[in-house]
């Protein structure tokens, strides 16, 4: 049997509120972890978490503490701590994530699984049926299960979204099931997640709130590098040039300024011409169209 741990990706914001609503979620999931696999180690990469401490659970818990690293940073940080730690597998997962089972055994069958694929990784089932990748790549890294073997010859893609340049999680599936097509396996549908778009809840701390975020150029971007590797079977070897260059070679969209209003002085009074009208309300508030 292998050794495995789940790796973690914590970050508590300064906000109060927000704070104490994102350690509850990291508790929930700990918890759930404990319930499901009690003997499985947990590392934890705690961004700004000051004192604070995980609840008493039978597994074994390795914190690290750190500054806020962002989104890229943690995962580079949790690769680093677990390379140099003693265990085969690791198994990623965001602080909110939340784990479903569709089946008694179904934490029993996804260990299992990487069992039988001492060299592999694997991304989790989204909850669709006949799936494809892209349905699988849709779960992002969360219980994304990566081999030693496998995470030693892939680190991850130094893309931040955070700076507006690409989605890394996206990029980095795809880069693994491309490049290492012959170590990837697919683990039993039984088991899925809730990401963080959980409608169930508000997400006043994930980083996707932040201001300034230019989601399409992100898209953008993203698709881009899916192409190269998808052509290539790599990464561009100047990944930042790349993007650059991409960006540069998209046509501008021309904008015609709107008319400045005409002054005062040239207005002519005009008698007022009848117009017809009707009214469209929604939700929010009553509105007048006029032709």
């Amino acid at each position: 049997m292998l050794k495995k741990c789940f790796g973690i990706i914590s970050w508590l914001p300064d906000d109060e509120q927000a704070r104490k609503e994102r350690k509850a979620r990291l508790d929930r999931l700990i918890k759930q972890l404990n319930e499901l696999w009690p003997t499985i180690d947990i590392l934890i990469i705690a961004q700004n978490w000051g004192r604070l401490k995980v609840p008493k659970v039978s597994n074994k818990i390795i914190v690290k503490r750190y500054n806020p690293l962002g989104i890229l940073g943690a995962r580079k940080a949790l690769r680093d701590e677990f390379l140099n730690l003693d265990y085969d597998y690791i198994i990623t997962l965001d602080d909110d994530a939340i784990i479903e089972c569709s089946a008694e055994t179904a934490a029993e069958d996804y260990m299992k699984a990487i069992d039988d694929h001492p060299n592999g990784f694997c991304f989790i089932h989204s909850g669709i049926k006949n799936c494809t990748f892209d349905d699988y790549k849709a779960a992002q890294l969360n219980l994304c299960a990566i081999s030693k073997y496998v995470f030693e010859k892939a680190p991850y893609i130094d893309v931040d979204p955070q700076k507006n340049e690409a989605f890394e999680d996206h990029v980095y599936a795809y880069y693994l099931h491309v490049k290492f097509a012959a170590c990837e396996f697919i683990p039993p549908e039984t088991i899925t997640h809730v990401q963080f778009l959980n409608r169930n809840e508000p997400v006043p701390s994930t980083w996707a709130k932040q201001p300034g975020l230019r989601t399409n150029h992100l898209i953008s971007n993203t698709n881009a590098i899916l192409r190269y590797i998808k052509e290539n079977g790599e990464v561009p070897a100047d990944i930042h040039k790349f993007m650059d260059s991409y960006q540069r070679s998209i046509p501008e969209v021309k904008v015609n300024p709107r008319p400045l209003p005409p002054k005062t002085s040239d207005l002519v009074a005009k008698k007022p011409v009848p117009r017809i009208g009707i009214q469209v309300t929604n939700a929010h508030k009553t509105n007048y169209l006029y032709f």
